[in-house]
């Protein structure tokens, strides 16, 4: 109970007795009074307890709340890990349509894509193609994209398989693991790609899970 609080009782119930000169109603109506004041100083004694108790309450569910999340997200700086060199020769005479299909084949199943750091020279030296291959099969082929644009779908599709599979997922870390580690980039290209963002995508997903069920 602060100090000032008791000196104010104190010095009230003094003035209260000397004015009523000790009197039977007036020692009565000081005693009424000051139980009043106990009451009062009570009651303000049990809600700060509540509220620093409320308090760390709060604090307990919000760190088991951040916890929580820690372990469900991944790690913000999110590294594939290497990937081996695939081993073995492609036929010469492969035609550009078989070889776009063994090439998107590869790059699902070691998830070149998402690296983010991922470039046409690595590509190459890990499937075991010329840069000059793959450039001519991406153009030739029924796709026609640069290289860079290939990624892109790559990892947008990606990304869309996240924001169904990990509806727990954060926006950030769908776009990280897709590969893209700039949210704004991120909702950039979705938006362009999909007319709608990733948050209108998930709801749309979502809702149609709910109607098809």
């Amino acid at each position: 109970m602060p100090k000032y609080f008791c000196n104010f009782v104190l010095k009230f119930t003094t003035t209260m007795l000397n004015l009523m000169m000790i009197t039977p109603v007036g020692v009565l109506v000081t005693v009424v009074i000051l139980a009043l004041l106990v009451s009062l100083v009570i009651m303000l004694r049990i809600s700060s307890k509540m509220a620093d108790s409320n308090a760390r309450l709060i604090d307990r569910v919000t760190s088991l709340e951040q916890s929580t999340q820690q372990q469900e997200q991944p790690s913000p700086l999110h590294q594939q890990p290497p990937v081996a060199v695939v081993q073995g020769s492609l036929p010469a005479d492969m035609p550009n349509g078989e070889l776009y299909h063994w090439f998107d084949r590869q790059m699902d199943e070691l998830r070149l894509f998402c690296q983010p750091d991922i470039d046409l020279k690595t590509t190459a030296q890990t499937l075991g193609l010329t840069q000059r291959s793959i450039l001519q099969m991406l153009k030739t082929a029924e796709v026609n994209l640069t290289f860079t644009e290939y990624i892109t779908n790559k990892r947008l599709a990606y990304a869309c398989q996240l924001l169904e599979d990990k509806p727990n997922w954060n926006i950030d870390a769908i776009a990280h693991e897709a590969g893209i580690l700039s949210d704004a980039t991120f909702r950039r290209l979705f938006r362009k790609h999909y007319n709608m963002s990733p948050s209108e995508y998930r709801e749309q997903r979502r809702h149609s899970d709910f109607v098809t069920h």
